[in-house]
């Protein structure tokens, strides 16, 4: 599928890492996310069952476009496949446990704040980007939700986020996140 860009915004609060939190929970109730078909085939089996009847079936996937040269594939995968398809989804953070290997392709893949850029981590943009940008580093909140609809914050490797403080005046009016996501 590949990654996507996303943004959200939220109203001005000092707990950046709670803002962070309000914006997945906020994007969770919208259901603005991505959501993968659950995974039946795991449900209905043990772990063992599942993890050889994946291997089996790669096996054959490999030997009919390859043939067979006694490779033999890792069960890493499919243990992580059958644990996460075992999840109950009832918020942002069982969403995205539930969704290893893809992601939700939103900022509920974001799941802290830090002070550069990490993945899964959401990193102020920097202050020399934010005086190209907007020409100050309190930029007005209608200047950043300009930027961020006409694609101005870029730069933004996958599965890394960013935010950026929008100004009313001196005065800090909302958070603005904006991230590229998802597998």
């Amino acid at each position: 599928m590949g990654a996507s860009a996303w943004s959200w915004q939220v109203p001005y609060q000092q707990d950046l890492g709670g803002a962070l939190q309000q914006a997945r929970r906020e994007a969770y109730a919208r259901g603005s996310f991505y959501r993968e078909e659950p995974n039946r085939q795991a449900r209905s089996m043990g772990e063992e069952d599942y993890v050889a009847w994946e291997l089996a079936e790669i096996r054959k996937s490999v030997v009919d476009a390859f043939g067979d040269d006694g490779w033999e594939p890792d069960d890493t995968m499919s243990r992580e496949a059958w644990r996460a398809a075992q999840i109950e989804v009832t918020g942002p953070d069982s969403l995205l446990a539930s969704q290893p290997f893809s992601g939700t392709h939103s900022i509920i893949d974001m799941t802290g704040v830090s002070a550069t850029a990490a993945p899964r981590m959401v990193a102020p943009v920097p202050a020399e980007e934010l005086d190209e940008l907007f020409g100050a580093r309190r930029p007005a909140a209608t200047a950043v939700a300009e930027a961020i609809e006409n694609g101005a914050l870029t730069g933004l490797e996958r599965w890394h986020g960013r935010y950026v403080i929008g100004y009313d005046g001196d005065v800090p009016h909302a958070i603005y996140f904006v991230g590229y996501s998802g597998d």
